[in-house]
């Protein structure tokens, strides 16, 4: 995803001793609760319905949606916040729910249940802890070598005991069905001339705002198109140019593809430009000719600018809804965004799928 990123080195972090552990846990899900009534409380107009008057001048009513809509961008940000700090701390009431459950099956407390996930010997061989600390000298630069490998020691013994948590509690969602209803914000797109790929009454249709410049737009196009592959008749892919000022072609290749859809061809000039090892008017022009496109066509659509309507408006529906990356993707109007892996695009449209069977209005 082309936005500045913050690179945090490798580091020995980890806490030593996992009571500390669950103790932080605790204070992070207190703390997330604390700013998500906050945000509650910040935000009372968002849980109202979208034709609900709240305010009047004269005889003209304003309606919750006419509000929300002259501030979309800035909403939909806090939407996505306050959504995150729900999951999280939704995650940690299941959790939690499961250990009572557990617990009171096995007549013991849940911290007593917390301990027995963690018990048993546990094994850290002399050259696992040679390994780290050789990575890590500089770290434990005011540390002797014998104070620095115990610690290390400690370090990966509480990471083998944290896993043996984890998986515990992962084994207990087997034993306690787990449902979750809990609905993530959907945007909603206007309707715009957006060029198509797929069955018309597809029951997932993913909105990939690209730049035909953009190096994270072209990594993730072969994920695009196996996800295609596997969900052939479930899934519509629909293109909108998010061109940037910083690529200096990355207007004049979504005016070229646009072009190209003229002669139906779009999808066949996407795929070409995201595949070229460069991007400059000659090569829209060879792969024009190489598509076997009307080159002349082609070349006096380039020139006289009449996709550049087309265009803007994406700009404008990507600004309205405060997507300024890419590429950024709309699964049914779920956000996803970067260079996704495949198992995470698949883990989106099984749930939707799944909504959309069951009905489910989440």
């Amino acid at each position: 995803m082309e936005v500045s990123s913050l690179t945090i080195p490798h580091q020995v972090t980890q806490p030593f001793f996992l009571n500390r552990l669950i103790r932080e846990r605790h204070s992070m899900t207190r703390a997330l609760l604390l700013l998500l009534l906050f945000l509650l409380n910040a935000l009372p107009l968002l849980g109202q319905e979208p034709t609900v008057v709240v305010a009047r001048v004269g005889k003209r009513a304003i309606t919750q949606q006419e509000l929300d809509e002259s501030v979309l961008s800035k909403i939909l940000p806090l939407q996505q916040q306050l959504y995150a700090l729900r999951k999280t701390a939704l995650q940690n009431l299941i959790i939690r729910k499961l250990l009572e459950s557990e617990a009171a099956r096995k007549g013991v407390t849940v911290d007593q249940l917390r301990q027995q996930f963690m018990a048993g010997p546990v094994e850290v061989s002399a050259v696992q802890v040679e390994d780290l600390y050789r990575q890590n000298l500089s770290v434990f630069a005011l540390f002797s070598p014998d104070e620095a490998k115990e610690k290390l020691r400690l370090d990966l013994e509480g990471q083998t005991r944290l896993k043996r948590y984890r998986d515990a509690v992962a084994g207990l969602r087997k034993i306690y069905p787990v449902e979750v209803m809990l609905a993530e914000p959907r945007l909603t797109l206007r309707d715009s001339a957006a060029s198509v790929r797929g069955p018309t009454d597809a029951r997932i249709v993913i909105t990939e705002f690209a730049d035909f410049q953009c190096g994270y737009c072209k990594e993730v196009q072969p994920t695009l198109k196996r996800l295609l592959e596997i969900y052939p008749n479930d899934i519509q892919l629909s293109f909108r140019a998010l061109a940037s000022a910083a690529h200096p072609l990355s207007i004049e290749s979504a005016e070229a593809a646009r072009c190209a859809g003229k002669q139906d061809n779009f999808w066949a000039f996407h795929d070409a430009l995201f595949a070229a090892e460069s991007l400059s008017p000659p090569i829209f022009s060879r792969l024009a000719h190489d598509l076997k496109l009307n080159v002349a066509e082609f070349e006096r659509c380039q020139s006289s600018g009449e996709m550049r309507t087309g265009i803007d408006a994406d700009l404008s529906e990507a600004q309205r809804l405060g997507i300024n990356a890419t590429p950024t993707f709309l699964i049914n109007g779920r956000l996803l965004t970067g260079a996704a892996s495949l198992e995470e695009f698949k883990s989106v449209v099984e749930q939707e799928l799944n909504r959309v069977q069951t009905g489910s209005a989440n």
